[in-house]
């Protein structure tokens, strides 16, 4: 009795102590639990105030999708199906190459931008990889320095069949996020804009440009717009094609054309400034 007496002081501190141990561990614990609260808060506060702006976009690219599948079965003769038949075909037209250049090459000698040109030459087919052919085209012109720039834009716009094909990805991209950010809806008008034909458009680009902004409200798109076709490639291919060598293009069916482009040019200076004795190498390209 007297043992149990005696042991009561110690056994009373021992269990203050484990009391005390106890309390700690739960005030440690509360503790961080309330950090991890704040810590989940905190990442997930800024995304749950993300979650309508992402149903919204989620809405607007499913609005998206259906009206371009829609114009896409109401368009007769998709891109592809043109690519395939006019600017990468199986075997090369070389009667309508020689023609295309002897159209560009009599409009730069009406304008005094070309004194001379040597007949048209094709080499032997090639293989250029990545499922495509090549077909060498020389020619030796005598050319003045704005009639080289006219060249290289209309080799430029051989294999291309749209105003899409005119412009890059990034004026691409551009004009896609402009038009999700003013209109959504008016995705499909932009669809026709960039598959309009391009030659059209280079006759006469303000009804297609016209009919674009008419789907917008606000002048910001129409002056992004301008900004973009400004910087484009479509300028200097307007400079190169005029009205009568477009109507030729077309009148002769030489246009849509086959995909060419220039793989080696080599000038040396001509009889007067400016001028050029230019030894062009062109590919012709088909697909295998």
């Amino acid at each position: 009795m007297n043992d149990m007496r005696n042991r009561r002081p110690f056994i009373t501190v021992a269990l203050w102590a484990v009391s005390g141990c106890l309390l700690f561990l739960a005030g440690t614990l509360l503790r961080e639990h309330a950090v991890a609260v704040r810590s989940v808060r905190a990442d997930a506060l800024p995304l749950v105030t993300e979650i309508p702006q992402l149903e919204r976009r989620a809405r607007v690219l499913a609005e998206q999708r259906e009206l371009a599948e829609l114009s896409d079965a109401l368009r007769i003769g998709s891109p592809e199906e043109r690519m395939r038949v006019y600017a990468l075909p199986t075997e090369p037209d070389l009667d309508k190459t020689v023609s295309a250049l002897d159209v560009l090459f009599r409009s730069l000698r009406a304008s005094a931008r070309l004194s001379s040109f040597s007949p048209v030459t094709f080499g032997n087919v090639e293989d250029a990889g990545g499922g495509l052919r090549r077909t060498p085209v020389r020619t030796t012109l005598g050319i003045h320095e704005e009639g080289l720039d006219a060249l290289i834009a209309f080799i430029q716009l051989c294999g291309s069949l749209s105003i899409a094909d005119a412009l890059t990805d990034s004026e691409r991209l551009q004009l896609l996020r402009l038009t999700e950010m003013e209109s959504p809806t008016a995705i499909v008008a932009l669809e026709q804009y960039l598959n309009a034909d391009l030659l059209s458009y280079i006759e006469e680009p303000r009804s297609a440009d016209a009919q674009l902004l008419r789907s917008f409200s606000s002048q910001s798109f129409e002056r992004s717009l301008r900004d973009i076709l400004r910087t484009s490639a479509l300028p200097t291919m307007r400079r190169a094609v005029s009205p009568a060598m477009a109507q030729t293009l077309r009148s002769s069916k030489i246009w849509p054309m086959q995909m060419m482009q220039i793989d080696a040019l080599t000038l040396d200076a001509g009889g007067a400034p400016g001028w050029y004795k230019a030894s062009v190498e062109l590919g012709l390209y088909t697909r295998q």
